[in-house]
Protein backbone atom coordinates (compact mmCIF):
# COMPACT_ATOMS: atom_id res chain seq x y z
CA UNK A 1 0.00 0.00 0.00
CA UNK A 2 2.96 2.70 -0.73
CA UNK A 3 3.11 5.11 -0.54
CA UNK A 4 0.04 5.62 1.29
CA UNK A 5 1.92 3.70 3.93
CA UNK A 6 4.62 6.03 4.45
CA UNK A 7 2.83 7.89 7.06
CA UNK A 8 0.02 6.08 8.40
CA UNK A 9 -0.44 2.77 9.73
CA UNK A 10 -3.02 0.62 7.55
CA UNK A 11 -5.56 0.96 10.12
CA UNK A 12 -5.44 4.43 9.33
CA UNK A 13 -5.97 4.03 6.02
CA UNK A 14 -10.01 5.60 4.94
CA UNK A 15 -12.83 3.62 3.64
CA UNK A 16 -16.41 4.70 3.33
CA UNK A 17 -16.99 7.16 6.06
CA UNK A 18 -14.13 7.34 8.44
CA UNK A 19 -10.99 5.12 9.50
CA UNK A 20 -9.76 1.41 9.88
CA UNK A 21 -9.58 1.34 12.78
CA UNK A 22 -12.79 3.45 13.73
CA UNK A 23 -14.72 0.58 12.28
CA UNK A 24 -13.85 -2.04 15.16
CA UNK A 25 -13.81 0.75 17.96
CA UNK A 26 -17.65 -0.67 18.97
CA UNK A 27 -16.07 -4.38 19.41
CA UNK A 28 -12.76 -3.07 20.60
CA UNK A 29 -13.73 -3.78 24.71
CA UNK A 30 -15.23 -7.20 23.89
CA UNK A 31 -11.74 -8.37 22.46
CA UNK A 32 -8.95 -9.82 24.85
CA UNK A 33 -5.98 -7.39 25.28
CA UNK A 34 -3.78 -9.78 23.59
CA UNK A 35 -5.26 -9.65 20.58
CA UNK A 36 -4.30 -8.53 17.54
CA UNK A 37 -5.93 -7.55 14.25
CA UNK A 38 -3.84 -7.01 11.15
CA UNK A 39 -4.83 -3.19 10.30
CA UNK A 40 -5.90 -3.49 6.89
CA UNK A 41 -8.92 -6.10 8.13
CA UNK A 42 -12.51 -4.79 7.85
CA UNK A 43 -15.00 -6.04 10.33
CA UNK A 44 -17.89 -8.20 10.03
CA UNK A 45 -20.01 -9.71 12.28
CA UNK A 46 -18.82 -12.86 11.36
CA UNK A 47 -15.09 -11.89 11.63
CA UNK A 48 -15.78 -10.21 15.28
CA UNK A 49 -17.42 -13.99 16.35
CA UNK A 50 -14.40 -15.62 14.99
CA UNK A 51 -11.69 -13.44 16.42
CA UNK A 52 -13.99 -13.50 20.43
CA UNK A 53 -14.04 -17.42 20.24
CA UNK A 54 -9.42 -17.28 19.46
CA UNK A 55 -7.72 -19.60 22.38
CA UNK A 56 -4.69 -17.92 23.64
CA UNK A 57 -1.39 -18.61 21.20
CA UNK A 58 -3.54 -18.68 18.46
CA UNK A 59 -3.72 -17.29 14.96
CA UNK A 60 -6.73 -16.57 12.24
CA UNK A 61 -5.26 -17.60 8.62
CA UNK A 62 -6.86 -16.71 5.09
CA UNK A 63 -4.86 -18.49 2.72
CA UNK A 64 -1.22 -17.34 3.81
CA UNK A 65 -1.98 -13.99 5.30
CA UNK A 66 -2.88 -13.99 9.24
CA UNK A 67 -6.40 -11.71 10.05
CA UNK A 68 -5.65 -11.70 13.62
CA UNK A 69 -4.18 -13.44 16.97
CA UNK A 70 -3.24 -13.48 20.17
CA UNK A 71 -0.23 -13.55 21.90
CA UNK A 72 1.93 -11.90 24.80
CA UNK A 73 3.71 -9.81 21.70
CA UNK A 74 3.59 -9.61 18.00
CA UNK A 75 4.67 -12.05 16.28
CA UNK A 76 6.11 -12.94 12.91
CA UNK A 77 5.30 -16.82 12.93
CA UNK A 78 2.25 -18.74 14.13
CA UNK A 79 1.91 -22.32 15.53
CA UNK A 80 -1.56 -22.86 16.32
CA UNK A 81 -3.07 -21.96 13.26
CA UNK A 82 -7.22 -22.13 12.18
CA UNK A 83 -8.05 -20.95 8.26
CA UNK A 84 -11.23 -19.46 7.74
CA UNK A 85 -13.49 -20.84 5.69
CA UNK A 86 -14.79 -17.20 4.40
CA UNK A 87 -12.93 -14.73 3.08
CA UNK A 88 -12.83 -11.54 5.55
CA UNK A 89 -12.58 -8.12 3.52
CA UNK A 90 -9.06 -7.35 4.08
CA UNK A 91 -7.25 -4.83 2.07
CA UNK A 92 -4.11 -5.74 0.11
CA UNK A 93 -3.41 -3.36 -2.71
CA UNK A 94 -5.08 0.46 -3.83
CA UNK A 95 -7.28 -1.05 -6.09
CA UNK A 96 -8.98 -3.00 -3.48
CA UNK A 97 -8.97 0.07 -1.34
CA UNK A 98 -11.26 1.64 -3.61
CA UNK A 99 -13.92 -1.43 -4.20
CA UNK A 100 -14.42 -1.64 -0.34
CA UNK A 101 -15.02 2.23 -0.26
CA UNK A 102 -18.01 1.52 -2.53
CA UNK A 103 -19.30 -0.87 -0.54
CA UNK A 104 -18.90 1.19 2.58
CA UNK A 105 -20.42 3.54 1.38
CA UNK A 106 -23.98 1.84 0.60
CA UNK A 107 -23.52 0.03 3.87
CA UNK A 108 -22.38 3.00 6.35
CA UNK A 109 -24.22 5.66 5.79
CA UNK A 110 -27.25 6.52 7.97
CA UNK A 111 -30.19 8.54 6.84
CA UNK A 112 -31.19 11.14 8.98
CA UNK A 113 -34.56 13.48 9.33
CA UNK A 114 -34.20 16.80 7.69
CA UNK A 115 -35.66 19.96 7.27
CA UNK A 116 -36.61 20.00 3.24
CA UNK A 117 -38.44 23.12 3.34
CA UNK A 118 -35.05 25.14 4.87
CA UNK A 119 -33.18 23.72 2.19
CA UNK A 120 -35.16 24.70 -0.80
CA UNK A 121 -35.52 27.97 0.22
CA UNK A 122 -31.88 28.17 -0.27
CA UNK A 123 -31.95 26.77 -3.86
CA UNK A 124 -31.42 22.77 -2.96
CA UNK A 125 -32.91 20.31 -4.70
CA UNK A 126 -33.07 16.69 -2.85
CA UNK A 127 -33.86 13.56 -4.56
CA UNK A 128 -34.93 10.95 -2.49
CA UNK A 129 -33.87 13.23 0.74
CA UNK A 130 -34.68 9.98 3.28
CA UNK A 131 -31.64 8.25 1.52
CA UNK A 132 -29.39 11.39 2.88
CA UNK A 133 -27.34 12.25 6.31
CA UNK A 134 -27.02 15.86 6.56
CA UNK A 135 -25.40 17.24 9.67
CA UNK A 136 -27.28 20.05 11.36
CA UNK A 137 -24.13 22.34 10.87
CA UNK A 138 -23.66 21.76 7.55
CA UNK A 139 -24.12 24.60 5.06
CA UNK A 140 -25.99 23.74 1.34
CA UNK A 141 -26.79 26.74 -1.62
CA UNK A 142 -27.79 26.15 -4.36
CA UNK A 143 -27.05 22.77 -4.81
CA UNK A 144 -28.79 19.20 -6.21
CA UNK A 145 -28.25 15.77 -4.44
CA UNK A 146 -29.26 12.41 -5.79
CA UNK A 147 -29.51 9.69 -3.21
CA UNK A 148 -31.71 7.32 -5.65
CA UNK A 149 -29.31 5.20 -6.59
CA UNK A 150 -27.32 5.32 -3.44
CA UNK A 151 -27.19 7.13 0.30
CA UNK A 152 -25.56 10.47 0.21
CA UNK A 153 -23.58 11.83 3.35
CA UNK A 154 -22.93 15.40 4.38
CA UNK A 155 -20.98 15.89 7.52
CA UNK A 156 -20.37 18.50 10.10
CA UNK A 157 -19.55 21.88 8.91
CA UNK A 158 -19.49 21.10 5.40
CA UNK A 159 -20.05 23.62 2.73
CA UNK A 160 -21.58 23.35 -0.48
CA UNK A 161 -21.20 26.12 -2.76
CA UNK A 162 -23.65 26.93 -5.13
CA UNK A 163 -24.01 24.34 -8.06
CA UNK A 164 -22.56 21.66 -6.29
CA UNK A 165 -23.95 18.03 -8.05
CA UNK A 166 -23.56 14.92 -5.98
CA UNK A 167 -25.08 11.27 -7.14
CA UNK A 168 -25.16 8.70 -4.13
CA UNK A 169 -23.46 6.84 -3.02
CA UNK A 170 -21.07 9.64 -2.17
CA UNK A 171 -19.96 11.49 1.59
CA UNK A 172 -18.01 14.96 2.19
CA UNK A 173 -17.08 14.49 5.13
CA UNK A 174 -16.31 17.27 8.29
CA UNK A 175 -15.29 20.72 7.44
CA UNK A 176 -14.49 20.07 3.47
CA UNK A 177 -15.99 22.80 1.10
CA UNK A 178 -17.18 22.11 -2.52
CA UNK A 179 -16.82 24.55 -4.90
CA UNK A 180 -18.68 26.73 -7.39
CA UNK A 181 -20.43 24.12 -9.35
CA UNK A 182 -18.77 20.90 -8.19
CA UNK A 183 -19.49 17.44 -9.54
CA UNK A 184 -19.65 14.47 -7.57
CA UNK A 185 -20.21 11.47 -8.74
CA UNK A 186 -20.89 8.11 -7.12
CA UNK A 187 -18.75 6.07 -4.84
CA UNK A 188 -16.65 8.59 -3.67
CA UNK A 189 -15.16 9.76 -0.70
CA UNK A 190 -14.04 13.38 0.32
CA UNK A 191 -12.22 13.10 3.10
CA UNK A 192 -12.42 15.81 6.08
CA UNK A 193 -11.07 19.27 5.71
CA UNK A 194 -10.74 19.30 2.03
CA UNK A 195 -11.83 21.57 -1.25
CA UNK A 196 -12.83 20.00 -3.94
CA UNK A 197 -14.23 21.16 -7.45
CA UNK A 198 -14.76 20.14 -10.66
CA UNK A 199 -15.47 16.77 -11.57
CA UNK A 200 -14.79 13.44 -9.06
CA UNK A 201 -15.47 9.99 -9.80
CA UNK A 202 -15.21 6.57 -7.57
CA UNK A 203 -12.50 8.45 -5.57
CA UNK A 204 -11.06 8.78 -2.29
CA UNK A 205 -9.48 11.87 -1.15
CA UNK A 206 -7.57 11.72 2.33
CA UNK A 207 -8.06 14.31 4.58
CA UNK A 208 -6.48 17.97 3.65
CA UNK A 209 -6.34 17.76 0.48
CA UNK A 210 -7.54 20.17 -2.54
CA UNK A 211 -8.76 20.40 -5.89
CA UNK A 212 -10.28 23.22 -6.02
CA UNK A 213 -10.73 23.99 -9.74
CA UNK A 214 -11.82 22.27 -12.50
CA UNK A 215 -10.01 18.92 -13.99
CA UNK A 216 -11.15 15.16 -14.17
CA UNK A 217 -10.30 12.86 -11.28
CA UNK A 218 -11.77 9.36 -11.16
CA UNK A 219 -11.35 6.05 -9.70
CA UNK A 220 -8.37 7.32 -7.72
CA UNK A 221 -6.75 7.89 -4.52
CA UNK A 222 -5.28 11.18 -3.26
CA UNK A 223 -3.22 11.62 -0.14
CA UNK A 224 -3.33 14.34 2.80
CA UNK A 225 -2.02 17.32 2.10
CA UNK A 226 -2.59 17.15 -1.77
CA UNK A 227 -3.00 20.39 -3.56
CA UNK A 228 -3.89 19.82 -7.06
CA UNK A 229 -3.40 22.92 -9.38
CA UNK A 230 -6.35 24.13 -11.67
CA UNK A 231 -7.30 21.75 -14.83
CA UNK A 232 -5.12 18.60 -13.56
CA UNK A 233 -6.78 15.72 -14.58
CA UNK A 234 -6.16 11.87 -14.85
CA UNK A 235 -6.93 9.28 -17.29
CA UNK A 236 -8.86 5.89 -15.73
CA UNK A 237 -9.42 3.58 -18.32
CA UNK A 238 -6.58 2.36 -21.23
CA UNK A 239 -7.75 3.61 -24.64
CA UNK A 240 -7.46 -0.54 -25.52
CA UNK A 241 -9.59 -1.47 -22.82
CA UNK A 242 -7.35 -3.45 -20.94
CA UNK A 243 -6.67 -4.10 -17.64
CA UNK A 244 -4.93 -1.04 -15.59
CA UNK A 245 -1.46 -1.97 -14.42
CA UNK A 246 0.15 -0.23 -11.27
CA UNK A 247 3.88 0.30 -10.20
CA UNK A 248 4.30 -1.99 -7.16
CA UNK A 249 7.14 -0.94 -4.15
CA UNK A 250 7.53 -4.44 -3.36
CA UNK A 251 8.81 -5.76 -6.93
CA UNK A 252 10.02 -2.27 -8.04
CA UNK A 253 7.52 -3.60 -10.93
CA UNK A 254 4.61 -2.80 -12.91
CA UNK A 255 1.35 -4.94 -11.22
CA UNK A 256 -1.35 -6.35 -13.19
CA UNK A 257 -4.30 -4.80 -10.82
CA UNK A 258 -6.96 -6.88 -13.21
CA UNK A 259 -9.18 -3.77 -13.12
CA UNK A 260 -10.62 -2.02 -16.34
CA UNK A 261 -10.54 1.74 -14.38
CA UNK A 262 -7.63 3.28 -12.24
CA UNK A 263 -6.71 6.76 -12.53
CA UNK A 264 -3.99 7.90 -9.77
CA UNK A 265 -2.91 6.94 -6.70
CA UNK A 266 -0.76 9.89 -5.32
CA UNK A 267 1.24 10.18 -1.73
CA UNK A 268 0.89 12.54 1.08
CA UNK A 269 1.88 16.24 0.17
CA UNK A 270 1.87 16.31 -3.39
CA UNK A 271 1.09 19.56 -5.30
CA UNK A 272 0.82 19.40 -9.16
CA UNK A 273 0.75 22.81 -11.45
CA UNK A 274 -1.98 23.60 -13.37
CA UNK A 275 -2.76 21.51 -16.80
CA UNK A 276 -1.27 18.86 -15.13
CA UNK A 277 -1.76 14.92 -17.46
CA UNK A 278 -1.92 12.01 -15.43
CA UNK A 279 -1.88 8.83 -17.69
CA UNK A 280 -4.09 5.85 -16.29
CA UNK A 281 -2.53 4.03 -13.46
CA UNK A 282 -0.35 6.49 -12.56
CA UNK A 283 1.44 6.31 -8.96
CA UNK A 284 3.10 9.57 -7.36
CA UNK A 285 5.20 8.99 -4.12
CA UNK A 286 5.20 11.51 -0.91
CA UNK A 287 6.60 15.16 -1.02
CA UNK A 288 6.13 15.47 -5.12
CA UNK A 289 5.73 19.32 -6.66
CA UNK A 290 5.27 18.44 -10.19
CA UNK A 291 3.85 19.43 -13.83
CA UNK A 292 3.75 19.52 -17.03
CA UNK A 293 1.52 20.05 -20.49
CA UNK A 294 2.34 16.36 -21.74
CA UNK A 295 1.37 12.58 -19.59
CA UNK A 296 3.45 12.61 -16.75
CA UNK A 297 5.20 9.14 -16.08
CA UNK A 298 3.38 6.14 -15.08
CA UNK A 299 5.75 6.24 -11.85
CA UNK A 300 7.27 9.50 -10.22
CA UNK A 301 9.10 8.24 -7.09
CA UNK A 302 8.88 10.65 -4.05
CA UNK A 303 10.73 13.88 -3.80
CA UNK A 304 10.59 14.80 -7.19
CA UNK A 305 10.07 18.20 -8.44
CA UNK A 306 10.09 20.31 -11.52
CA UNK A 307 7.99 20.61 -14.48
CA UNK A 308 8.68 16.80 -16.79
CA UNK A 309 10.29 15.92 -18.76
CA UNK A 310 12.87 18.09 -16.54
CA UNK A 311 12.50 16.45 -13.05
CA UNK A 312 15.21 16.45 -10.37
CA UNK A 313 14.84 15.24 -6.78
CA UNK A 314 13.93 17.74 -4.24
CA UNK A 315 15.73 18.94 -1.79
CA UNK A 316 14.47 17.25 1.41
CA UNK A 317 14.70 20.58 3.66
CA UNK A 318 12.53 22.31 0.74
CA UNK A 319 9.77 19.28 1.02
CA UNK A 320 9.65 20.00 4.78
CA UNK A 321 9.36 23.49 4.27
CA UNK A 322 6.62 22.66 1.75
CA UNK A 323 4.93 20.55 3.77
CA UNK A 324 5.04 22.42 6.90
CA UNK A 325 3.42 25.51 4.68
CA UNK A 326 0.81 23.02 3.69
CA UNK A 327 0.23 21.55 7.53
CA UNK A 328 -0.56 25.17 9.00
CA UNK A 329 -2.65 26.32 6.35
CA UNK A 330 -4.83 23.57 6.89
CA UNK A 331 -4.86 24.93 11.05
CA UNK A 332 -2.69 21.13 11.68
CA UNK A 333 -0.24 20.17 13.97
CA UNK A 334 3.30 19.10 12.49
CA UNK A 335 4.53 16.08 13.13
CA UNK A 336 7.25 15.70 15.36
CA UNK A 337 8.98 13.26 12.97
CA UNK A 338 8.57 15.50 9.70
CA UNK A 339 12.08 15.43 8.95
CA UNK A 340 13.00 12.11 10.08
CA UNK A 341 10.55 10.74 7.94
CA UNK A 342 11.03 12.29 4.67
CA UNK A 343 14.83 11.37 5.35
CA UNK A 344 13.50 7.66 5.49
CA UNK A 345 11.48 8.03 2.88
CA UNK A 346 14.51 9.62 0.62
CA UNK A 347 16.41 6.42 1.74
CA UNK A 348 13.60 3.84 1.13
CA UNK A 349 13.34 4.60 -2.32
CA UNK A 350 16.63 4.65 -3.51
CA UNK A 351 16.21 1.62 -6.23
CA UNK A 352 13.21 3.38 -7.42
CA UNK A 353 14.81 6.88 -8.14
CA UNK A 354 17.30 4.23 -10.25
Amino acid sequence: MRPLTYTRSLSELWVGISTIEAKWKSWESTFSPDTYILGSALPSEDLVQQILQMPSDSALYWKNQWIAYRASSPQKEHRQIKYLTVQPAFIQYPEELLEANSRSLETEIKPNTSNQNAFAERGNTLINPTNCFIDPSASLTGSILDASHGPIHIGKNVILQIGTYIQGPAAILQDSITNLGAIIRPFTTIGPGCKVGGEISASIFFPYSNKSHEGFIGNSIIGSFCNLGALTTCSNVRNDLKSVHLYNYATNNQRDTGRKSFGILLGDYVTTGIHTKFNTGTVVGNHCNISGTQFLPKFIPSLTWGEYPNFTPYRTDRAAENATAWIHAKKQEIPENLHSSIEQIWKEEANARN
